[in-house]
């Protein structure tokens, strides 16, 4: 009888806690039939496992989600603005400081969300940062006055602070750079589409019960996606045969930090920044006060620009890998031109017909927010796989700093012009600024 061999193949599971299959093939070393031999027949096995391992897409897709819920549960006070105004009597330069609060926790621990990630990995890190957020929305919705709910919502931003390191990192560890332009479009997505989701759904359960149970509901969506991330996401697998990689440190990031051209796409974010949180926390507040309809109403333009911008990031993301040869910085410039040209279209107010309101709010959105993917993939393959949790947190802080003063100045020359002519036109000019700066810049990333 001729001698017996036994293959034996361990296939890693898909599931972070489910055991690895144990896959044993016995067959005959001589053969009447032709057929694979045991090389043959362990390579095809092993490419089996490689693509059944290598699901980056459905990776995206929970990063995507978590993202989605994240951003709503932290950006859930800007369609809620004109129940908190009435409630809590504040002035319009006050609702302003709400946003600034989340980002302001936000910019504060960016830095060290970005080490963490490097250090910990995605999961760990996104998952606590999503429970954190989550249960500061949830108290905060119960805070009985607007000092201690600026409190809560600078807590949660210490959350909110990891989900761009954290999904970026896992995009450069999944993605190759020809599809990381799509990938970071795709994951950007998630901001817009919690935006999206937040001005539909929040608005009506505060107008049913109180602007309370809407924050509270938005707190608890959080930690939904906390439990997601904690139960399904999983890191890339390592290669075969590994090369040991020296985690990054924080003192590298002066490395970068001495190269004037990364500074000027610092400050760039930190501009466009400043316009895409003045819209955020405004345009409900514009259309209410500029078209005279409802809160509920008025929502619905929000939800119409995070469309704008749902749709553009992932349209910049398609561009940038397969008309732009991996370039980001076109798209960036372009989304810039096109809110500047919204925003001073904004300007005209209420001499502007309800009808238009619409389309402008998508185009609006469209510039406002369809940069954000592109930028961070930048940002992300200009520090490599190493710095790129790293890079990310420094780029995050610089830009949501541009959060820290967009809002509350929007509200300042809001309340001394006594309309929002001024407001949409000092937004133009900042737009205008990174369309004439960024183009400048000699390439920051090499590509093969």
């Amino acid at each position: 009888m001729p001698p017996r061999r036994r293959l034996r193949l361990q296939i890693p599971s898909l599931h972070p806690i489910a055991p690895a299959w144990t896959l044993r093939l016995t067959f005959n070393s001589r053969s009447i039939l032709p057929g694979p031999d045991e090389t043959t027949v362990r390579a095809g096995l092993e490419l089996l496992s490689s693509r059944t391992v290598r699901s980056r897409w459905p990776i995206l897709g929970l990063v995507t989600v978590a993202h989605a819920l994240g951003a709503l549960t932290a950006l859930a006070v800007a369609p809620l603005a004109p129940f908190l105004l009435e409630s809590l009597t504040l002035s319009r330069m006050q609702v302003g400081l709400f946003l600034p609060a989340v980002y302001l926790g936000g910019v504060l621990m960016a830095l060290p969300a970005g080490w963490f990630t490097d250090r910990l990995g995605v999961r760990v890190t996104f998952a606590l940062g999503q429970l954190l957020v989550g249960a500061m929305i949830t108290l905060a919705a119960w805070s009985p006055d607007f000092s201690l709910l600026l409190v809560m919502l600078v807590l949660g931003g210490f959350g909110f602070s990891v989900l761009n390191p954290a999904t970026g990192r896992a995009v450069v560890e999944w993605f190759p750079p020809r599809e990381r332009g799509i990938a970071m479009g795709v994951k950007q997505t998630g901001l817009t589409l919690g935006g999206l989701t937040a001005a539909l759904l929040l608005p009506p359960i505060a107008r049913g019960w109180s602007w309370r149970h809407a924050l509270a509901t938005a707190g608890l969506l959080s930690i939904f996606s906390a439990v997601l991330v904690a139960i399904f996401y999983r890191s890339q697998p390592a290669p075969a045969t590994p090369s040991p990689v020296e985690r990054p440190r924080l003192s590298e990031l002066g490395e970068f930090l001495r190269r004037p051209p990364i500074l000027v796409v610092f400050g760039c974010g930190l501009a466009l920044s400043v316009a895409q949180s003045s819209l955020l926390a405004y345009l409900v507040l514009y259309a209410k006060d500029s078209f005279d309809v409802s809160a509920v109403r008025a929502a619905q333009l929000l939800a119409i620009a995070q469309v704008g911008g749902t749709v553009s990031r992932v349209l910049w993301g398609v561009a940038s890998d397969r008309s732009f040869g991996g370039r980001r910085r076109p798209g960036v410039v372009a989304s810039a031109a096109i809110g500047a040209m919204s925003y001073a279209t904004l300007a005209l107010g209420s001499h502007l017909p309800v009808w238009l309101a619409y389309p402008l709010a998508f185009v609006a959105g469209a510039g406002a927010f369809g940069w954000v993917g592109l930028y961070f993939a930048l940002v992300a393959e200009i520090g490599g796989p190493r710095h790129a949790g790293l890079l990310t947190g420094a780029a995050t802080a610089c830009s949501w700093s541009g959060t820290l003063i967009g809002p509350p100045v929007f509200g300042l020359v809001l309340e001394a012009t006594g309309g929002y002519a001024a407001p949409w036109l000092i937004l133009t000019a900042v737009a205008l600024a990174v369309v004439l700066t960024l183009p400048r810049l000699s390439p920051l990333v090499q590509r093969g």
